[in-house]
């Protein structure tokens, strides 16, 4: 069974070489390895470090600064050659360019750099270890290098079209004993930024080091619910995943969940899932009251866990779930799968370059006027309450895009219409955060009228988001058109940036936003288990959701009152 930290034993050790003036380039990716655990950074920005490399398994250069001295030259190719890694990244070939055994080591010649423009990158070879299940085409904005010339050893990973010819991007080769890979892009933190760049990077440095990544995770559905069919399919679209069996105690949506995956075993009790020695992960996709006494079966069971938003309903349950993952050294995440919704990725990025300032005022809203949900979701013994529900989305987003500490929460309550129910009508939820910045949540299902998704301001600037009300017009059979509608929770946000212009107005940007990836989540939880990439949605972010939710249940039972935490 996938262990979750690929197999990697002691983590690399990286020696990174970079001048000071690209600190700020590599921040990203750096703090991108640190969060891995599987790498050992040491960044120096003297050549000289390249003449004395033992204890060190890879070497990445990212520097315009060279030529290199015959002594650093040979100390860098000697190690690749007896079995070290090396990684190169943007004009580092160019920078080290006079030095004719680097230029045979890396196997191209300096080439130019692009125009400064959206580069369109696409994997060639999409079943190497370093490029399986990553996804494209992958837009870079900078002025990358092109590597033309490769040697006809070099394995072409990454491509672009540029004027009219197909030129590599990124590769990889042999060096004697030890492994290159080169690319030409990087200059940018933005680019450094991007999370599909991150991952090639950093299993570069793993595959450099002789870290092979591989293998296949066998999944088990416990609960097969309406969700199901989503599990199933992103599961089956993921490589290194595999849906292994489905459990369920309804005969009809078990045989229903079979039909998704015809090759995985059927159980009809937790128990005998828990025991299938064929299962390595367990995806808990039950009502949120259950959650957390599967999730510590499951765990003791010796089996990793993603548990369906939200991770459970106390914070006491979630901090013996995480003592339990730690203790069983299994993974244990939440499926948080509005992380990668395109209208928060957007503001995420707004918000991370600084466009808005100091961001020091949020609110979110969802909701209409109309029934609430059936079943559990309206039912607060099993599903925890409204705030519990939708909350779990728009709080995890709003804990994701402040970066202060949670000290304070208070919630109202509104019971006031759908008495056939019982949960509130209404729930507004407000936090407090260590500098002062305040963020708000609420959820009305007695709305007639909207407020926009989003409301942010900063010291700089502001974000508004507006429901999209998605519709289309189906032909009948008689000549007329039916309307046919879907609800705006469904599609993304219109988002528009506005920046003051000086003279008491504002300039108003729309956001393009980015395309939706597949399969996000499962894909970066494969890559944790076979090549141990960081989690995204790590036990400790799904525990401050919850400590957030149960203080403001807290409060609205209270009148208000806040509720003091540090979070």
């Amino acid at each position: 069974m996938p262990d979750g930290t690929g197999g990697g034993g002691r983590p690399v050790r990286t020696l990174v070489v970079r001048p000071p003036a690209l600190e700020r380039a590599l921040a990203p990716w750096l703090a991108f390895l640190e969060a891995s655990g599987q790498v050992a950074v040491t960044v120096t920005a003297d050549l000289d470090r390249l003449t004395e490399l033992a204890g060190i398994d890879v070497v990445v250069a990212h520097t315009t600064e060279g030529p290199l001295g015959l002594e650093q030259e040979a100390g860098l190719c000697d190690f690749v050659e007896r079995g070290g890694g090396f990684v190169g990244l943007h004009g580092t070939t160019q920078a080290w360019s006079a030095s004719p055994r680097y230029l045979a080591l890396v196997g191209c010649p300096p080439n130019g750099r692009f125009v400064d423009s959206e580069l369109r990158t696409r994997v060639r070879n999409p079943d190497h270890p370093l490029t399986r299940g990553l996804v494209g085409p992958l837009a870079l904005r900078e002025a990358a290098y092109g590597l033309a010339g490769v040697d006809p050893d070099c394995e072409v990973l990454l491509e672009t079209d540029w004027q009219y010819r197909s030129v590599p991007v990124a590769y990889v080769r042999a060096a004697g004993r030890g492994r290159i890979f080169y690319c030409g892009a990087g200059g940018r933190a933005a680019t450094l930024r991007e999370p599909t760049l991150q991952r090639l990077l950093y299993r570069a440095v793993r595959y450099t080091a002789g870290r092979e990544t591989g293998g296949e995770v066998a999944v088990g559905l416990l609960g097969t619910g309406a969700i199901a069919a989503e599990h199933a399919a992103a599961i089956a679209a993921v490589p290194g995943l595999r849906l292994g069996a489905v459990c369920d105690r309804s005969p009809e949506r078990l045989a229903a969940a079979r039909a998704l995956a015809p090759a995985a075993a059927g159980h009809a009790d937790a128990a005998d899932l828990l025991a299938d020695a064929a299962v390595d992960l367990v995806v808990v996709s039950t009502p949120p009251s259950t959650h957390a006494e599967l999730t510590l079966r499951a765990l003791a069971a010796g089996k990793h866990v993603v548990v369906e938003k939200p991770l459970c309903l106390t914070t006491a349950e979630a901090d013996r779930l995480i003592a339990a993952a730690t203790a069983a050294q299994r993974t244990l995440t939440v499926y948080q799968s509005r992380r990668w919704d395109p209208d928060f990725l957007a503001i995420r990025r707004v918000v991370a370059e600084g466009r808005l300032g100091d961001l020091f005022h949020a609110e979110t809203f969802v909701g209409g006027f109309g029934h609430p949900c059936s079943y559990w979701h309206s039912h607060q013994a099993v599903s925890g309450g409204v705030v519990y529900d939708w909350g779990s989305h728009y709080i995890d987003w709003l804990l994701e895009l402040f970066p202060g500490r949670v000290v304070g929460v208070s919630a109202w309550r509104q019971k006031r219409l759908w008495h056939d129910v019982t949960n509130d009508d209404q729930v507004r939820v407000l936090m407090t955060f260590d500098d002062g910045a305040q963020a708000e949540f609420l959820h009305s299902d007695i709305a007639a009228a909207r407020k926009p998704k989003w409301y942010l301001l900063g010291t700089a600037g502001a974000v508004v988001g507006h429901w999209r009300e998605p519709s289309r017009f189906v032909p009948t059979a008689v000549g007329t058109a039916v309307e046919e509608r879907w609800l705006p929770t469904d599609a993304p946000a219109e988002v528009h940036v506005l920046t003051p212009d000086g003279e008491g107005g504002a300039h108003d940007q729309r956001l393009s936003l980015p395309r939706p990836l597949p399969q996000p989540f499962y894909r970066n939880l494969a890559g944790h288990l076979l090549a141990g990439e960081p989690l995204a949605v790590p036990p400790a972010a799904a525990r401050r959701n919850i400590v957030v939710m149960e203080a403001a249940t807290r409060s609205a039972l209270d009148g208000g009152r806040p509720v003091a935490v540090d979070v």
